[in-house]
């Protein structure tokens, strides 16, 4: 009988060594290099191998930080590589490393996202697409701009520099 616990309860210990050994596993920031370009709102570094979509912080932050980001500019970044977006962890432009996220990946801005006020939405739709974080949806003819998806950059408010001009009735506001 005591032989049967000990088996089990060893067997319970190697589970659980295994579950904590695996959600502790660092994931390893890889250095890529190339030209960057925008297309829609979003930036790209083209490897020579591979166009890569980039996640990287707010233009808020970059503009606060000074970070002049250009088309056909050669860059090199670190990050993880996640699904389809290599999320940038630092930029290195001209030998200058700047990091936009810290070890851990964490954001070093902070995030305001926009919200809808419900009685000022005319349900026009005209935000929904050019949201290039799928932020926002309709839900019973309002907007909703999903605060978890939102990046805070601004284009429901301000526009996308190209057909949508932002919200025509001034429903979204920035959260303080």
């Amino acid at each position: 009988m005591i032989k049967k616990w000990i088996i089990i309860i060893s067997i319970l210990l190697i589970i659980v060594f295994n579950v904590f050994s695996q959600s502790n596993e660092k994931l390893e920031l890889t250095k890529y290099s190339g030209t960057i370009k925008q297309i829609a709102g979003n930036w790209f570094l083209n490897t020579g191998e591979d166009i890569i979509e980039l996640s990287l912080a707010p233009d808020e932050f970059l503009k606060e930080n000074k970070i002049e980001l250009t088309s056909k500019m050669e860059l090199s970044v670190n990050g993880i590589l996640q699904e389809d977006k290599l999320v940038v962890h630092s930029l290195i432009i001209e030998d200058l490393e700047i990091m936009i996220r810290d070890g851990s990946g964490e954001a070093l801005w902070d995030i305001k996202p926009y919200y809808v006020i419900p009685d000022k939405c005319i349900g026009c739709r005209l935000c929904v697409s050019p949201c290039p974080q799928d932020a926002i949806t309709m839900v019973k003819g309002v907007a909703v701009i999903d605060a978890d998806k939102c990046d805070g950059d601004g284009i429901c408010v301000l526009g996308d520099g190209k057909k949508y001009k932002g919200c025509p009735v001034d429903a979204i506001k920035q959260s303080e």
